[in-house]
């Protein structure tokens, strides 16, 4: 292990930089992210001068909202959940209250919408990768380069989904929508350099549901899915040759201790949709409702911007600064471009099957690419603003 930390001072300097390929305006420093993002982490330490104009008069008793995860306590995206269910009892002054469950204790990364369903939690996370036979339109927010960064995406997602994605995410009964997020981009993490796309082909990269596994097909390598937990014993047996991971999570899963470089990319964003049960919406008094929605559209951003943009920065310092991580490789435009124009054919068949369907394939994607447009034209700090100042309505009625 000793050897994977050993790094020339080029190495640990690249390691204060983060890429600007995958941080678009971000910032390309940890220092400048955290900089850009400075409402979000207002929010989450309590600064903020307001959460927004929304007024609680309910006097009545205390309602319980049971939230669940897999993910353990003690790790960063569950603290940063923490936070905010802690926001959400201060907004609603404490009439909310929230009971969080952590580690599997109510049910696994692929049953968070049994148990919403089945009356097991009031709250916990629905990925859409896990059941991805079940959806249709929503798979259009994880196809090739339609975002530059993970608020943009984020707001994007939240924005179109009453017109696109509402009547089929509501067809489980008893399952709202509480919020849309979307993790940072993902990039490739090898044990060799890749600079070219002919270094790719033939790879065995970890991928996960829906367009994830056709974008690594269309490049040539062979998709395995598998989960994230598992993939890191599967590259140390020689079964596994990559990961295609996004840099807030690679240090949870140790991506950097059994890889060593990392090419950037920046395909694709995971969407990562939270449900909530009908039955606790239903009974929420009509000022607690306001108040739940706005936490929830203040809620999508702060996990996108206050775990996922500011946890990839510390992520790639740390991995880069330790050495765990030899190289960030850039690639050139004109390579990336080449990798554009073999993942292009994934997001044009997905338009064609959609349409196929009776779906507005194509009409989606151009609103994506329109609403990227103006939302990336906006600071951080202004799409947090706004879903403080003026959050959407109509997602969770």
């Amino acid at each position: 292990m000793s050897g994977k930390f050993m790094v020339g001072a080029a190495v640990v300097a690249a390691g204060l930089a983060v890429s600007t390929a995958q941080a678009g305006e971000v910032g390309k420093t940890e220092a400048e992210v955290l900089k850009n993002l400075s409402l979000a982490q207002d929010w989450m330490s309590g600064k903020i001068k307001s959460y927004g104009s929304a007024k609680v008069t309910y006097t009545g008793p205390v309602i319980t909202m049971t939230s669940s995860h897999h993910v353990p306590k003690v790790s960063s995206l569950a603290k940063n959940s923490i936070i905010a269910f802690r926001v959400l009892e201060k907004m609603s002054n404490g009439k909310i209250k929230v009971n969080d469950t952590w580690s599997k204790t109510i049910h696994g990364a692929k049953d968070g919408r049994k148990a919403i369903r089945t009356g097991l939690t009031d709250y916990a996370p629905c990925f859409p990768a896990y059941n991805a036979k079940d959806y249709n339109l929503l798979h259009g927010l994880g196809l090739p380069f339609l975002f530059n960064n993970t608020h943009e995406a984020a707001a994007v997602s939240e924005a179109l989904y009453v017109k696109y994605l509402k009547k089929n995410f509501e067809r489980f009964k008893g399952v709202k929508l509480a919020r849309a997020s979307q993790t940072a981009a993902y990039h490739l993490y090898t044990k060799k350099p890749i600079r070219t796309l002919e270094e790719v082909k033939g790879l065995k990269v970890r991928a996960g549901g829906g367009p994830h596994a056709k974008i690594i097909a269309a490049l040539g390598a062979v998709p395995i899915s598998m989960p994230a937990a598992d993939a890191y014993t599967a590259v140390q047996r020689g079964t596994l040759d990559a990961y295609h991971i996004n840099d807030a999570v690679a240090p949870i899963f140790k991506v950097h201790e059994v890889t060593d470089y990392r090419t950037v990319n920046g395909f694709n964003f995971f969407p990562v949709f939270y449900c909530t049960s009908a039955s606790l919406y239903n009974k929420l008094p009509a000022d607690l409702k306001v108040v739940y929605n706005n936490w929830s559209r203040q809620h999508a951003q702060i996990e996108a911007q206050g775990f996922y943009e500011i946890n990839a920065a510390k992520a790639i310092k740390k991995m880069t600064s330790s050495g765990a991580i030899k190289e960030l490789i850039d690639l050139p435009p004109a390579e990336m471009a080449r990798w554009r124009a073999a993942v292009e054919p994934v997001t044009q068949k997905w338009i064609a099957d959609m349409e196929k369907k009776g779906l507005p394939g194509k009409q989606f994607i151009a609103d994506i690419r329109m609403l990227s447009k103006k939302y990336h034209g906006m600071s951080a700090n202004a799409i947090m603003q706004a879903a403080i100042d003026s959050p959407l309505q109509g997602i969770l009625d």
